[in-house]
């Protein structure tokens, strides 16, 4: 993220200390402490995806996920002051805009790495498409807040790694082997009990026998 940008961020909380109920600046600094445990798990998942591993990667997600709750439960207190026509209502909800444009910034950028990192791999682990299947509606979901935010405000390009993500993506899920591809290839049971009690001994397509030791 750009010094300049973090540099506004900073003058902005400041003001917030000021003007909103301690309990929502409490809730605002929590929301900047997650954005920066889950840019420290980004780059953890992008380097275990190298590797094939994909558990950091779910890790990174949840954290998003807190982050999005936490939103969800200031912008309900924000209702709230609305409600009874607090002057902090505007201040706490510019704020909470700015946080989640900064997660999703983070997300974006982050998912690019995910793609580059999974497109380098010739041959992709079973399970990798079940993955990274859902990232497509983040990536989606991302533009779409990304869009309502003041263009001059973003990072340069921001909007264009979005497209490049899902287009690298959808290359990946197309190539990735499915957990359910390797189910369709076995005999159904009633046929596999109709069959003769010479091909019943077999019990695996031709193909598979290349996967056992020689």
């Amino acid at each position: 993220m750009a010094t300049s940008t973090r540099a506004t961020t900073f003058r902005w909380q400041e003001s917030l200390r000021k003007s909103a109920p301690a309990s929502l600046a409490e809730l605002l600094d929590a929301l900047k402490r997650l954005w920066a445990e889950a840019a420290a798990l980004a780059e953890n998942a992008y380097l275990a995806i190298q590797q094939h591993s994909f558990e950091p990667y779910w890790t990174f997600r949840a954290k998003i996920n807190e982050h999005a709750a936490l939103v969800a439960v200031i912008r309900g207190r924000v209702q709230q002051l609305t409600a009874l026509r607090s002057h902090q209502a505007g201040v706490v909800a510019e704020a909470v805009n700015r946080e989640e444009a900064e997660i999703v910034i983070l997300t974006v950028k982050a998912c690019l790495k995910f793609c580059f990192a999974l497109s380098a791999n010739p041959w992709l682990p079973i399970g990798a498409r079940e993955t990274f299947i859902h990232e497509i509606g983040v990536l989606t979901q991302a533009r779409e807040v990304l869009e309502k935010q003041p263009q001059d405000k973003l990072p340069s390009g921001l909007l264009d790694d979005v497209d490049t993500a899902r287009m690298i993506l959808e290359e990946i899920i197309d190539k990735s082997p499915s957990l359910t591809s390797f189910d369709a290839r076995r005999p159904p049971a009633d046929d596999a009990e109709a069959a003769p009690a010479g091909d019943a001994a077999v019990g695996i397509p031709a193909e598979a026998s290349t996967l056992s030791p020689a």
